[in-house]
């Protein structure tokens, strides 16, 4: 079997250093002995790289002694880094997903010198397709359905992948003509517990008996939205340029759909210092956001995987930055009678003494009343707390506050800025721009009210 490096990725490879991603599979041991064969040639250095994940114990441990005996052997430069990833796990992230993330981190400090280093990976036309219905599923663009690609770069890092047009049987074929009988096999691919895996196991084995011209057909369509994708992201690197200088809402408003998207990514990542793929939650959350007439207020849109960041709209003008650190707000009484007026946090307080006659309620519940008999001329002000119920005026059973939030569809980064106003033994009295409570209600008898009332202050 004849391999060979595609065009794109044979113009970089003059003075590199490449590190081949060598898990002791088919694939990456073909392509490690693969760039062996080439590197004087194309006059490049090589070394392998491998990472034990910590997934399978002994097994795992054998796989790393493999690759590093077989490096040994053919006097290729080897490292092995043990990076735990069941360790490393966040909340909420997939085995897959969290040896990706891992991977790249280690990839970041491996690749000292990206500018003059490129990372080979293995993949071939399989994955290629495997991927396609990956992203299907996830919604993808053309750009993340054909985002395997031969060149792809992360951050500083240059991917290179030179099997994209190949079979997993040319490569086990290369590797018998090298007399490489023998190479390892991770057994959780036999899993289909692993989406990847049931794609590949289950899924795939269907449409080749059913359609056994599909997998020609779905790569003709990779390479196809590959060319339609380039096309798509050098327009968005158009926009995003003429765009920058002036982040208006009316110019973002005026991109066309299919770049809208694109643009944002940018916009994002250069912000951030991250490359952050916006999902379509954010996307849809922008769009209606920038449609919105200008209220002089400012919104903020919350960006998913970056807790610490946020868009914001105001006046005109779209920005990303960083939240502010949180504020704790202390516990403050409030002496209402002698001192009318408070300020906690972004909210003024007001307190007034007034005729039932004179009550005029609000929609966006800036104001409460209450029968001032009823009260000792004592609040407290403080932010929630955790297990903070309040029976609701209409109610007669408690809620909590965290329900009284979500009913009122209250941003999280919010929660904790609002006041939450107390009687002098505790009761929840009143939520500013929330819920009022059922405690001292005006009534018929009520000779006097206490008419509280909310202002926010401009951000």
């Amino acid at each position: 079997m004849k391999l060979s490096f595609p065009p794109e990725i044979a113009a970089l490879l003059k003075g590199r250093k490449i590190y081949c991603s060598l898990s002791g599979g088919a694939d990456s041991l073909a392509l490690l002995l693969f760039l062996d064969s080439q590197k004087e040639q194309k006059d490049f250095t090589l070394e392998a790289v491998h990472f034990e994940h910590g997934f399978r114990g002994r097994a795992s441990l054998e796989d790393a002694a493999f690759c590093r005996r077989l490096c040994a052997q053919r006097n290729i430069p080897f490292a092995l880094f043990r990076i735990d990833v069941p360790r490393n796990r966040r909340k909420g992230e997939g085995e897959e997903e969290a040896a990706r993330r891992v991977r790249l981190e280690y990839w970041r400090k491996i690749v000292f010198n990206p500018g003059h280093s490129l990372v080979a990976l293995g993949h071939h036309s399989g994955d290629r397709i495997e991927n396609v219905f990956l992203r299907l599923f996830r919604g993808s663009n053309s750009t993340g359905l054909s985002s395997m690609r031969f060149i792809q770069k992360i951050g500083r890092i240059t991917f290179i992948r030179p099997f994209l047009d190949c079979t997993r049987q040319d490569l086990e074929q290369f590797l018998r003509e090298q007399n490489i009988m023998e190479w390892r096999h991770d057994s959780t691919n036999d899993s289909s517990v692993y989406k990847r895996n049931l794609i590949r196991n289950e899924l795939l084995p269907e449409i080749r008996k059913e359609f056994p011209f599909a997998e020609a057909g779905i790569l003709q369509s990779i390479r196809t939205l590959t060319e339609d994708s380039a096309f798509l992201e050098e327009s968005a690197d158009k926009a995003y340029r003429e765009l920058r200088s002036a982040s208006s809402a009316a110019a973002w408003r005026a991109l066309p759909p299919a770049l809208l998207p694109r643009v944002l990514r940018r916009f994002l990542t250069e912000t951030t210092g991250n490359d952050t793929i916006p999902d379509s939650k954010l996307i849809e959350r922008f769009t209606r956001t920038l449609a919105l007439p200008d209220s002089g207020r400012r919104r903020l849109i919350p960006i998913g995987g970056l807790k610490e960041y946020r868009l914001a709209v105001k006046a005109g003008e779209v920005t990303c930055g960083k939240k502010p650190p949180a504020r704790k707000l202390r516990d403050v009484f409030w002496n209402y009678p002698q001192d009318p007026r408070m300020e906690y946090g972004m909210t003024v307080l007001t307190a007034e003494i007034i005729s039932p006659e004179e009550m005029l309620f609000t929609t966006d519940k800036s104001a409460a009343f209450f029968d001032a008999s009823e009260l000792d001329g004592m609040l407290t002000v403080s932010t929630w707390k955790a297990g903070d119920r309040m029976v609701p005026f209409g109610k007669r059973s408690p809620v909590t506050l965290k329900k009284l939030f979500s009913n009122a569809a209250i941003p999280a980064e919010r929660k904790h800025l609002l006041p939450v106003v107390r009687n002098g033994s505790g009761t929840i009295l009143w939520i500013p721009f929330v819920r009022n409570s059922a405690f001292a209600p005006v009534t018929s008898d009520t000779k006097q009210v206490l008419k509280l009332l909310a202002v926010r202050r401009p951000e």
